[in-house]
């Protein structure tokens, strides 16, 4: 692998950059930064919503395209724009009806371009499950005729065991993700994913995807490593993910990214 070769780095977040204090090391941050400074693009691509995302890339001044929802939303700070992908009104609608009568005990959120609504309160027993801190604030609470009128940018849906149901339906108009062992499943338009996102970046900055270095850890980054030319998954990663690696670096709390990032570009 020749540092010539890699034009763009694209890092996930959760269980990539971050470790388990979901802080971004030293190491990792100096050594993404030289990859920077010699003139390699630098994009993060997460599942987060923006203000999730942002307490942490704040820190780190170099990104200037962010994918966050797993590509339904893309912003570039230098040219302060964004493009916004949501669920129809008339699915969503669909899809809501659909779980309230398959999974009654289910807890449905709405995330809409950052901001986010649910019918009723999550209680702080399942915070965690949503990837909620202690402080971090809760979804607001809106009645039915204002959820109803959404387009959502992504459908949140905790405690739905049978969540390929989704797909079954409505498969042909939004992807379903279940992480964290399908306790949360996350819906979003068909055409948002990660690998769609990042391939619009790099249309925008001119750069092939087969000089593209790309670390992530779970089934979200999947379609990304089938996609660029150097797929790095991290030794926490999922077996699927390691399958199709061309690396396998050290765990996310053992600065797997600056490991792999000094043995093979700088």
């Amino acid at each position: 692998m020749q540092m010539s070769d890699i034009k763009a780095i694209v890092l996930d977040l959760d269980g990539t950059l971050l470790g388990s204090d979901k802080s971004i090391s030293p190491r990792n941050y100096e050594t993404v930064k030289r990859c920077y400074d010699s003139g390699i693009h630098i994009i993060v691509a997460t599942a987060r919503p923006p203000r999730a995302a942002n307490q942490f890339v704040k820190n780190f001044p170099f990104v200037d395209y962010l994918v966050y929802y797993n590509g339904a939303l893309i912003t570039c700070k230098s040219k302060q724009t964004q493009r916004h992908i949501s669920i129809p009104n008339e699915i969503s609608q669909q899809i809501n009806k659909f779980i309230e009568l398959h999974a009654p005990q289910s807890l449905i959120s709405y995330e809409v371009n950052d901001s986010w609504y649910a019918c009723t309160p999550i209680p702080d027993s399942q915070r965690a499950q949503f990837g909620l801190r202690l402080n971090d604030p809760k979804p607001q609470v809106m009645d039915n005729d204002f959820i109803s009128s959404l387009s959502p940018t992504k459908i949140l849906v905790q405690g739905y065991s049978t969540w390929r149901d989704i797909i079954e339906q409505f498969g042909d108009h939004v992807n379903v993700i279940a992480t964290d062992g399908g306790v949360l499943v996350q819906i979003m338009q068909k055409s948002a994913s990660k690998e769609e996102a990042v391939q619009w970046v790099l249309n925008d900055i001119g750069v092939k995807s087969e000089h593209v270095m790309v670390f992530g850890d779970d089934f979200n980054d999947l379609g990304l490593f089938q996609m660029c030319g150097f797929p790095i998954a991290m030794e926490n990663s999922i077996i699927e993910l390691k399958n199709c690696a061309a690396h396998v670096t050290d765990s996310n709390d053992n600065d797997g990214v600056a490991v792999a990032l000094e043995r093979l570009v700088v």
